[in-house]
């Protein structure tokens, strides 16, 4: 989402640091957790800078007859410190190692939210039949600067430069996937992923004091239009759009997510 990361990062001071597991993979250790039930397993990959944290308020409510694993990308969390920028295929490989090293059995669910979100479309296109169906909660979307011009044709370019300019400056060193984050390349679709279930959820709660374009009333209904555009293109695919939640659709609104999911899982192919 088209929002400056510092702006973003004072929203996490709150999540709590859950009890996790460590793994070591090619690019240092990084903390998971898995949630045993059933033989369906749903990966759950949050969005920048929340590590796997992101999911707590819905992790105590998901269904038990699923095995759910969350972790933290490196970086995030209290996996390893990355260093340098990583590729959107260094996250991929990441999942793919996570998996691996779990001894999961695919195809898996995979939840993305925000970044997490980017990562699930890539997944699913490298590994095409590694993925059963997709549940993005409020997934980045390379297209939110398209909302910025078309709304602020004359100063638009200028406040998206200084939006990057300032996630760069604040995650100097630290912040390893600003790369891949402001790749404004299209985002794999149908005839990447091929035909599979996928449910996206859209946050298009407008802010008391909008503070950008973006954030107007306009904005966010540009915002559920360009989300349910994507997931549209695919015959199973779902859009949700809700103005009772924000970015982060998981705290605003916990049960719509699980409730999602739970229906996302009924028309997932044995």
């Amino acid at each position: 989402m088209l929002k400056a990361l510092s702006v973003l990062l004072a929203g996490l001071v709150n999540f709590q640091v859950a009890a996790s597991s460590m793994l070591e993979l090619d690019g240092g250790s990084i903390e998971y957790e898995v949630k045993e039930g059933g033989d369906r397993v749903v990966l759950f990959d949050a969005g920048a800078l929340s590590g796997m944290a992101g999911w707590d308020s819905i992790w105590e409510r998901l269904p038990a007859n699923i095995t759910a694993v969350r972790f933290s990308r490196l970086g995030e969390g209290n996996s390893k410190p990355c260093s340098g920028q990583r590729s959107a295929a260094d996250y991929v490989d990441e999942v793919d190692q996570l998996l691996n090293a779990l001894h999961v059995e695919r195809p898996i669910v995979y939840v993305g939210h925000s970044l997490g979100g980017t990562t699930a479309r890539n997944f699913a296109a490298i590994h095409q039949g590694d993925v059963a169906a997709m549940l993005m909660v409020d997934p980045e979307n390379p297209r939110d600067i398209d909302i910025v011009y078309q709304l602020n044709p004359e100063e638009g370019r200028a406040e998206i430069e200084m939006v990057k300019q300032n996630d760069y400056a604040a995650g100097e060193g630290r912040w390893c996937f600003l790369d891949m984050m402001w790749d404004k390349s299209p985002a794999a679709g149908l005839a990447e992923i091929g035909d599979i279930p996928v449910t996206l959820i859209a946050g298009v709660k407008v802010p008391e004091d909008p503070s950008t374009a973006f954030e107007s009333a306009e904005g966010r209904r540009l915002w559920g239009q360009i989300q349910s555009e994507w997931v549209n293109q695919f015959p199973r695919g779902e859009a949700v759009v809700t103005s009772q939640s924000g970015h982060f659709v998981q705290d605003d609104e916990p049960e719509l997510v699980v409730s999602e999911l739970v229906k996302l899982l009924n028309n997932v192919r044995p």
